[in-house]
């Protein structure tokens, strides 16, 4: 089942980081705040300058030792490394001071990147193993939606890129609104509640909750809801139900 932290806190980046120890603006002083979060915020003003000093922070204050915290920054980075390849060499040079389970995150992002410059690396660092590894790995917007990291992924992967795809991705979540809780011939241990079962809810309140911050995350949600023909009805509701909630209408309507 799906963790406390996990689903609620988890639906930002910045709450998980939040949670994590990192001190980031609250929403009351959001209005005050003079610089949006830069890793939240990263896709509207990309500054890979700010990638090093930033990572080297999260290993100093214990983000990149938490557990939680991991799924999402994998594959933020990722998507960094995909969009400056040719910074990544010396990025991996810079980084030798990180501990090796702070640096396996550095690694299972290069894993994700898919990119020409990560292949080489990682292969002069555990040779064979990684090309097993390549192999059996999934593109990020292709991983199966049955693990609690994948949601996780998909907003760190939104919030470098500010992907259509991703949103798109969430929002296939709310297809299991009417899986069965106890499908025929499992044996389901009782007040057992499936993964997929908690990843709508997930869905609605992470959307919701950036749909706050991230007008683009509105916006996207509106386009899928005009032109996306290969939305199913449980998918419709869903975003209406977003979008209503972030647009109530008024009420003597």
């Amino acid at each position: 089942m799906m963790s406390r932290l996990s689903l609620f806190a988890a639906f930002s980046l910045a709450s998980l980081l939040c949670c994590a120890g990192v001190a980031l603006p609250s929403r009351a002083d959001a209005a005050e705040a003079p610089e949006k979060d830069w890793l939240e915020f990263y896709y509207e003003n990309p500054t890979p300058e700010q990638f090093i000093p930033r990572l080297k922070d999260w290993a100093a204050d214990g983000t990149l030792d938490n557990e939680h915290a991991r799924p999402a920054l994998i594959a933020f980075i990722s998507q960094l490394i995909r969009q400056n390849e040719e910074t990544l060499p010396q990025w991996y040079t810079d980084l030798s001071g990180l501990t090796p389970s702070q640096l396996q995150v550095m690694h299972t992002a290069m894993l994700f990147s898919r990119t020409a410059a990560a292949d080489r690396i990682m292969r002069e660092v555990f040779g064979r193993i990684y090309e097993e590894q390549k192999r059996e790995t999934p593109k990020i917007l292709e991983l199966p939606l049955d693990k609690e990291a994948t949601m996780d992924m998909l907003w760190g992967y939104y919030y470098a890129t500010g992907s259509e795809g991703a949103i798109r991705r969430i929002v296939s979540a709310f297809r299991f609104v009417d899986a069965p809780e106890d499908p025929p011939g499992v044996d389901v241990p009782e007040g057992y509640v499936p993964l997929y079962k908690a990843l709508p809810q997930f869905a609605s309140g992470s959307l919701i909750a950036n749909g706050e911050r991230h007008p683009r995350v509105v916006a996207i949600l509106r386009e899928l809801q005009e032109k996306d023909e290969s939305l199913v009805e449980v998918e419709k509701k869903g975003i209406q139900e977003v979008l209503s909630a972030l647009d109530p209408p008024p009420k003597d309507a």
